[in-house]
């Protein structure tokens, strides 16, 4: 009888070692993965719960036999820390020791050095991508994050490099540098309590007849509401004056057309904005005013896709905003390049063709902060993770 209480005592301890060593590597994990989470400005609840899951997905398997409960916390610095407890039968009906085998563990994790928001794709449908690069295609957004709220996805030749890469959903393809951390948190709209209120005079004008710049001649418009859809075309470049620009049916810019404009924000309430042929594109977002730091922001109600196929689209600078569209790209160049910085949130950013979409992250000297919820003014400065304990 000694000899056999031994023996299973033995066994025993092998097993509860064994335990003990997974709910820590538990731990481990839910807190790195916390950790990376909380560096992209979510909020507690939204990262503890994040956690509290990823750890029982951990130890699925030992639930059966033992009782698990995992807690965690996350400081303002995006410290994260999880702490497991494990409950079994002990020997002899929980004689030995009374009240059954407790393992505790902890762990905490730190992060570091945040990739910034940059791109993010909102559409949150499983079977639909919300970033989407085909062709021989690139996104080069080398020192901030690109996000998808559904699936990203490379095909043919396309690829999206970036400071980090994440989907909730999935990922589906190759082109990825670094790897893609799927199965990441959504990312609310940080931009939802933007809209382009409707003007009066697009309800009273919607049927005027659109307005032509062409030729060669260089025209100048103020801003304000615009009811007519405007064309560009030709060699003709229009200047937009500094301020907000409300479109009521959209601007199209053809041939070998230009648009310009510093200190505005182009707000679509129908339509949107086109670039096609050989047009040129030189534009930076406002710096003050409600709409400081916005390049294009589109209505609700706007599922009029943003749609670039000219090779001379050289400066975005701002915040391009599409609630309820999309960002089509197949140009056979480089699209924003000569921006200090540019921020995309649309419903699904597609880029196709030879197209390379450059999203720069120099955020300072700009001229135009960034608004609240993406870039720098994300919140927090902390993404690379640690394990401290």
């Amino acid at each position: 009888m000694p000899l056999a209480m031994i023996v299973a005592m033995s066994f025993e301890m092998v097993a509860l070692t064994a335990e003990r060593s997974r709910m820590q590597s538990a731990v481990d994990a839910a807190a790195l993965a916390g950790a990376r989470q909380a560096s992209l400005s979510l909020t507690h609840g939204s990262v503890n719960t994040y956690v509290f899951n990823f750890a029982n997905q951990q130890v699925a398997d030992l639930s059966p036999r033992m009782k698990i409960s995992f807690t965690a916390a996350q400081s303002a610095n995006n410290t994260v820390q999880v702490n497991g407890t494990a409950n079994r039968d002990s020997l002899f009906g929980n004689l030995v020791p009374p009240g059954g085998f407790t393992i505790r563990v902890s762990a905490t994790a730190d992060a570091l050095n945040q990739q910034l928001l940059c791109v993010l794709g909102l559409r949150d449908r499983g079977g639909e991508s919300s970033v989407w690069v085909d062709d021989s295609a690139q996104i080069q957004a080398n020192n901030c994050l690109v996000h998808a709220n559904g699936t990203i996805r490379t095909t043919l030749k396309g690829r999206i490099s970036a400071g980090a890469i994440a989907a909730k959903i999935r990922a589906l393809g190759t082109g990825f540098t670094p790897s893609v951390n799927a199965g990441a948190m959504m990312i609310s709209n940080p931009f939802s309590n933007r809209q382009v209120i409707a003007k009066s005079a697009c309800l009273k004008n919607k049927h005027e007849e659109k307005v032509v710049y062409g030729g060669n001649g260089a025209f100048y418009l103020a801003s304000g509401t615009h009811s007519p859809k405007i064309t560009v075309s030709d060699q003709a470049t229009l200047v937009l004056g500094p301020g907000d620009h409300f479109f009521c049916d959209g601007i199209e810019i053809e041939d070998e057309g230009t648009l310009r404009g510093d200190n505005v924000a182009l707000l679509f309430e129908r339509g949107s904005l086109v670039a096609e042929d050989n047009a040129a594109l030189d534009l930076t977002g406002r710096t003050t005013g409600s709409w400081a730091g916005f390049l294009l922001a589109a209505d609700f109600s706007n599922q009029s896709d943003m749609v670039i196929s000219s090779p001379n689209v050289d400066k975005l600078l701002g915040a391009i905003y599409l609630a309820n569209a999309n960002l089509e790209i197949n140009s056979a160049g480089t699209v924003a390049e000569d921006s200090k910085w540019s921020v995309v949130i649309a419903q699904n950013v597609h880029l196709s063709g030879n197209s390379r979409l450059v999203i720069n992250a120099n955020y300072t000297g700009s001229g135009v902060a960034v608004p609240v919820g993406a870039g720098n003014n994300a919140g927090s400065s902390q993404s690379g993770t640690r394990l401290r304990q």
